[in-house]
């Protein structure tokens, strides 16, 4: 497989006493990787928060591993996510919002900014929630499930496929893969194999316009695969606003 860079994620403090690590940009991999424009995985435990600040210019997918999460916006939104479950809110020209741990009183999971076209960077925002993602196989090799893309309800304003599989030990998968995306693999638990490359937990491997990828888990591995149509746009951040 070419067109691939693999990058470790780097552990930060965010929020007000949350902790995520940063899969990029970082001090160690600066750049963006084009529809997306962030990734982290997050760990935020009570007292643990979000508090209010405002967003532009972007879209960003939460998607939650474990516990709970509360958004709540100034459009009039306070909802509560849960394991399995996804929010996503597009900024547009602005949004207002905090997050903290639900009832669970912890919350892990991903969020992913991605880029909005040039001329949407000024519409009316929006929040979308789907309470529980899709299982599309589920048997002893592992699960795989479908959190955005075709004939999901949750719709982006950006081409994007995201799938959350678990694949159990010594097993392999080849997985398709859209051939105009950009997109990564993501380890969240164990690690993976692809073609004689190793990816640890908190690592990723970048992609471009690849077909499929030849993935094998010599432990029980949960992972993320997500790709996404490039804007071929500059992607400019300036602080929790994308322009």
């Amino acid at each position: 497989m070419k067109n691939f860079k693999i990058i470790e994620s780097k552990e930060m403090g965010e929020g007000q006493g949350a902790t995520v690590k940063r899969i990029f940009p970082s001090k160690d991999y600066p750049k963006h990787h084009d529809p997306f424009v962030l990734m982290d995985e997050f760990f935020v435990k009570s007292p643990a928060s979000f508090p209010k600040h405002e967003h532009r210019g972007f879209e960003a997918v939460t998607y939650m591993l474990e516990g709970s999460f509360v958004h709540e916006d100034n459009l009039g939104n306070n909802s509560e996510v849960n394991a399995g479950g996804l929010q996503t809110f597009n900024a547009g020209k602005s949004i207002i919002h905090s997050e903290k741990p639900g009832e669970t009183g912890f919350s892990h999971g991903i969020q992913l900014w991605v880029n909005l076209p040039n001329d949407l960077k000024n519409s009316e925002p929006t929040y979308q929630q789907l309470k529980e993602t899709k299982v599309i196989k589920d048997d002893d090799e592992g699960k795989i499930k479908k959190v955005l893309g075709k004939n999901i309800s949750v719709d982006l304003n950006t081409e994007v496929d995201y799938l959350d599989i678990t694949l159990n030990k010594n097993n392999e998968l080849k997985q398709k893969i859209n051939k105009n995306h950009h997109g990564l693999i993501y380890v969240v638990k164990g690690s993976i194999k692809i073609e004689e490359k190793n990816i640890k937990e908190g690592s990723a491997m970048l992609f471009e316009k690849i077909e499929a990828a030849t993935i094998k888990a010599k432990e029980k591995a949960r992972f993320l695969i997500i790709s996404g149509k490039p804007l071929n746009q500059e992607i400019n951040i300036r602080g929790s606003f994308v322009e």
